[in-house]
């Protein structure tokens, strides 16, 4: 056997040692080609700056490529990436439809009604063949002012078309009886943004108070008014004096402040020289009984202003107003002149817009839900609805579960907030029954003819203000949507207690049914997270699960709330938009508040959910860091500085730069996730908590 066994090897040891040429080797496979990446990451990492540190000041990280090449458009006063890019591609689905209703609207009513509101708003050069006749009918009241009575009667008949005057009023629920409608009696009547503009004596604010006196210098030439500089001076200081007295802004979102219930005699008794019962009767609700006395001081001080007025300075403010009121839809020369005082003087705003866009933001004003129907239909898919449904349902159950954390907050409270936060009404989408107008006449244009686009304009106004008036002591109608479909923005509603989410808003760069979560909880799910907060920020949490404005908190727990609320104010406070102008903590304080809150929840529902998701694979950022990314992109802009300056005297959102640095600064997530060292200017050591 082993002879064998040597036999059997002698073959194979002669083979191994025999010289031979190698085999070629294998070639191995070429390894995959890495996959293209996807359209969203590219878009996301275009608008970053990575030369920016994301602890010091995450806005410029997240926004700054976006922002460094993105000039702001010639016809715009601002521009944002999120909101301005979906307001645009929602025009132009909107535009699409209305073009073809006044091209061709056959038999369909809808299609005749909105194409010929639009058809008669395009129709320039009627408008520029009429000049100022079509404002015959809404100007010839005026002739009859001669004191106040008949002041604040023509004002009231002026209000229904859409005139700004100095008393206006605004329908809502009964804040202690949300289950009724009544009205709320408001100040009104300045041209300019904000009573500050009146009041600032920088050079700025005096520049925009000589526009001011030169817009209304040539609109009452126009009008065909005897000494129309004198005039325009003593419009203006008609103006500041009600400025002087008026409320400020900040005061106006304080529910408390602007609820004093009254009925028409106690309305009537408050400011007896300022004659309501006048403005009643011009507003066509003498018989309602049911208001509220919404600025109390601005409505008595006002009457010394009105009493005060000469007649001619009365009508001369009531024939500006009017003309300011219908300009864009009036000749070229008219619309140019308002165009430099609001466009150009007041929001740093280079040119008008296409009239085409203008027209279609007119129509949907006029007519949103014959519009929406459309629009739903186009660009609101089946599976977007249930989805965001979904998102929010998981921020509710976040701030449900947030909230034994909060140390500021007893049992008792807790349980309370659980119970209105499950009795929020979510409304996604589009109304399940939209309106039809039926009995809102529209006057389509004739070739060759004038336009009758103020006529159309004069009547849709006058149809939305009798819709409104005729609420004032009726049930409160819990399906109403405030909103329209198409509509780019979202709100909460404290009486109603609901939350609303149009079709417009949940759109790409905000929301895709295909984005990865990290990014639709970032973008659209901060929006809702804010939505929620707002019914427990410093004035919706005086609001109870039902909606009455109701003391549902203990006096302890509110003062531990008010130490919390005031951080924000003063951490607001501080950011400087521009020298010598600092954002007002005060004024934009419930929005910060929202802000904060909806930055939180959005990311704590995010991580609820997160186990069941595949990463989103975003090149350079794992998937927390692209929820923050994300959230801030939704806020990148471009602005004029005339634009910051209105923002920060009249609107209660803060600059969009510290919508993103001051949230994130107080969400202790964020400064993990991106490993920012305590100090940073983007983690604080004082930090401040609500929700």
């Amino acid at each position: 056997m082993r002879t064998l066994s040597v036999f059997r090897m002698l073959p194979l040891l002669a083979i191994a040692c025999t010289p031979k040429v190698a085999p070629a080797p294998i070639p191995a496979p070429e390894p995959p080609p890495p996959a293209p990446t996807p359209a969203w990451a590219l878009d996301v990492q275009s608008a970053m700056d990575p030369t920016a540190n994301a602890c010091e000041d995450f806005y410029q990280y997240a926004c700054g490529g976006w922002v460094k090449s993105t000039p702001l458009p010639a016809d715009k006063p601002a521009y944002g990436r999120s909101f301005n890019k979906i307001f645009d591609s929602n025009l132009d689905t909107l535009h699409t439809v209305l073009e073809a209703a006044a091209k061709d609207p056959g038999t369909d009513p809808v299609a005749q009604k909105i194409g010929a509101y639009y058809g008669s708003c395009m129709d320039e050069a009627g408008a520029n063949a009429a000049g100022l006749a079509p404002m015959k009918d809404l100007l010839a009241p005026i002739a009859s002012v001669k004191d106040v009575a008949s002041f604040m009667k023509v004002s009231g008949q002026l209000g229904l078309a859409g005139v700004n005057v100095p008393v206006r009023g605004e329908i809502d629920a009964d804040f202690t009886d949300p289950t009724v409608q009544i009205l709320f009696v408001m100040q009104g009547g300045l041209s300019l943004p904000d009573r500050e503009y009146y009041l600032k004596t920088d050079e700025g604010s005096a520049k925009q108070l000589a526009a001011l006196e030169a817009a209304i210098t040539a609109q009452l030439t126009r009008a065909g008014l005897a000494k129309p500089d004198g005039l325009a001076k003593d419009v203006i200081a008609f103006e500041k004096g009600l400025a002087q007295v008026s409320v400020p802004r900040a005061d106006l979102g304080d529910p408390e402040k602007v609820y004093h219930p009254v009925d028409k005699k106690g309305l009537v008794k408050h400011a007896p020289a300022l004659k309501l019962d006048a403005w009643l009767e011009g507003s066509g609700i003498a018989s309602a009984d049911r208001f509220s006395i919404g600025t109390p001081t601005a409505l008595a001080g006002f009457q010394d202003v009105v009493k005060k007025a000469k007649p001619e300075t009365l009508r001369a403010y009531l024939t500006w107003q009017s003309i300011h009121a219908y300009a864009g839809a009036l000749d070229a020369a008219t619309f140019a002149t308002d165009f430099e005082l609001y466009g150009k003087a007041i929001k740093g705003q280079q040119q008008p817009e296409d009239r085409w866009k203008r027209c279609v933001r007119s129509t949907d004003g006029a007519m949103g839900d014959l519009l929406g129907k459309a629009y739903v239909d186009q660009r609101f898919s089946g599976e977007s609805k249930p989805k965001a449904l979904e998102m929010i349902k998981g921020i509710e159950e976040a701030f449900r579960t947030g909230l034994p954390a909060l140390s500021w907050m007893d049992d008792t409270t807790r349980t309370a907030a659980i119970g209105k936060v499950d009795a929020i009404l979510n409304k996604i989408g589009y109304p399940d029954t939209l309106r039809t107008y039926d009995t809102l006449t529209v006057t389509a244009s004739t070739a060759g003819g004038p336009s009758p686009y103020v006529g159309n304009l004069a009547a849709a106004r006058r149809y939305e203000s009798a819709r409104q008036m005729a609420k004032i002591g009726k049930p409160t109608d819990r399906t109403e949507w405030l909103m329209s479909p198409p509509t780019v923005n979202a709100y909460y509603n404290p009486t109603v207690n609901e939350i609303v989410f149009p079709a417009g808003i949940l759109q790409a760069p905000f929301f895709n049914k295909d984005f990865p979560a990290a990014m639709n909880y970032g973008a659209i799910g901060m929006v809702m997270g804010h939505e929620i907060t707002h019914g427990f920020d410093d004035d919706g949490s005086k609001f109870d699960a039902l909606g009455r404005m109701k003391a549902w908190w203990p006096e302890d727990v509110r003062a531990r709330f008010d130490e919390r609320t005031s951080c924000v104010v003063n951490q607001y406070n501080g950011y400087e938009v521009a020298p010598g102008l600092n954002v007002n903590g005060q004024l934009t304080l419930g929005e910060n508040i929202a802000d904060l809150g909806g930055a939180r929840l959005s990311y704590r529902a995010y991580k609820a959910m997160r186990g069941t998701v595949p990463e989103a694979g975003m090149p350079g950022l794992n998937d927390d860091q692209l929820f923050f990314v994300a959230m801030a992109q939704s806020w990148c802009a471009v602005s004029s500085p005339e634009y910051e300056k209105m923002r920060v005297l009249s609107d209660p959102h803060s600059p969009n730069r510290f919508r993103v640095n001051g949230t994130l600064a107080n969400v202790p997530e964020f400064a993990q996730t991106f490993g920012c060292a305590e100090g940073a200017p983007m983690h604080p050591k004082n930090a401040c908590e609500v929700w």
